[in-house]
């Protein structure tokens, strides 16, 4: 028998889409654990309890610590390049301008929940010769896509030395600022250092690429 103004049952989610609601459930409290508590108290039973997942679940999906947080920040990472390139995407032509506010772009991604769990790894990676292996090559990834994203915020050549050169040297100098936050979080995020890597990238200008040195 119908039954009047019922609403059609909800649609069954696939196993492969269950698959990936635990995953993204058990990465996002990864997150959330490494913001909060830092990565020595994130463990895998409290990301478990705050994914709301069993503990087979996890480890179907994380053999161990270090792979559950690389996969959180990998997915943080993705999350504030997608960010970045919609930024870009708004920045204007006027090359002054966009240096300006490009170099403020840049700055942000130094002070979000990304920097903050990327520094948690990075502290324990010291004492922890797992996490060390597993992080390393993770790092250069991240790193070399970083550095092709800083590029297209400023419109410079990724594969020209010197601004690879401007750009390791602007990551360093805002990671290093980026880091004093840890012990001073009531500073002001703006100040001299923002607009001396402006007037640095400002200097720097468009570089010349290796067609027009042959000229």
């Amino acid at each position: 028998m119908n039954r009047v103004g019922l609403g059609a049952p909800p649609e069954r989610r696939t196993q492969a889409q269950r698959r990936a609601a635990t995953r993204a459930a058990l990465v996002r409290a990864t997150v959330d654990c490494l913001v909060e508590l830092g990565y020595a108290r994130t463990t895998t039973q409290e990301v478990q309890l705050r994914a709301g997942v069993s503990r087979g679940a996890l480890t179907h999906h994380f053999r161990s610590k270090a792979e559950l947080v690389l996969a959180a920040v990998s997915h943080l990472y993705d999350e504030s390049c997608a960010g970045v390139r919609d930024a870009v995407a708004a920045l204007p032509d006027d090359p002054a301008l966009r240096v300006r506010l490009g170099i403020e772009l840049l700055w942000e991604q130094f002070r979000g929940p990304l920097f903050a769990a990327t520094m948690e790894l990075w502290m324990a990676a010291r004492t922890d010769p797992e996490l060390r292996e597993a992080l390393l090559p993770h790092e250069r990834r991240l790193g070399q896509q970083m550095r092709v994203l800083t590029a297209e915020v400023f419109g410079w050549p990724a594969d020209h030395p010197s601004a690879d050169a401007m750009i390791r040297m602007l990551h360093t100098s805002m990671r290093g600022q980026a880091m004093t936050y840890a012990l001073q979080p009531e500073a002001a995020r703006t100040g001299p250092h923002v607009q001396h890597w402006q007037e640095l990238a400002e200097a720097f200008g468009p570089p010349v690429t290796v067609a027009e040195t042959a000229l």
